[in-house]
């Protein structure tokens, strides 16, 4: 009985690293003061050398519109190919003087481009800093001799 329960718990050790080592689609950050969450988000989480992936680039604020008109920017870096856009401007207006109207995100699209000389299997990050918030992309690059 004591073998059946260590297979038991080395199989569900072995599907636990397996199924965690698959990256995510969506990825969210949070700045330390709460206000705001940033996040990426792509329809795939893989890709071929020399493809293109496109991200959606989100930031919300928590807390519903700002009182004052909100400008910032956002740095995007990455391994493994390039990114286009590398610097997005947010900028997000505050209600009107009765309160009206008012944006609590913002929404843009990125494209990844992979590197062409990708090994058979290998990552790339796309890395979102706002702030003091970082999301980090994890894509894996895919070479055409590589079977799923």
């Amino acid at each position: 009985m004591k073998n059946h329960t260590r297979i038991a718990f080395t199989t569900l050790v072995c599907m636990t690293a397996w199924a965690c080592s698959e990256p995510d689609k969506i990825v969210s950050s949070s700045t330390e003061d709460g206000q705001f969450r940033l996040s990426l988000e792509a329809e795939e989480n893989w890709i071929r050398p020399s493809g293109e992936l496109p991200v959606v680039l989100r930031v919300e604020r928590i807390g519903g519109p700002p009182s004052e008109d909100f400008f910032g920017e956002i740095e995007l870096v990455t391994n493994g190919g390039d990114i286009s856009p590398s610097f997005v401007d947010v900028e997000m207006a505050a209600p009107d003087s009765l309160g009206m109207g008012g944006e609590d995100s913002f929404m843009t699209w990125l494209v990844f481009t992979a590197d062409s000389r990708a090994s058979i299997v290998e990552r790339a990050d796309i890395r979102a800093l706002f702030g003091n918030a970082l999301a980090t992309l994890r894509i894996r690059v895919v070479s055409e001799e590589y079977e799923d």
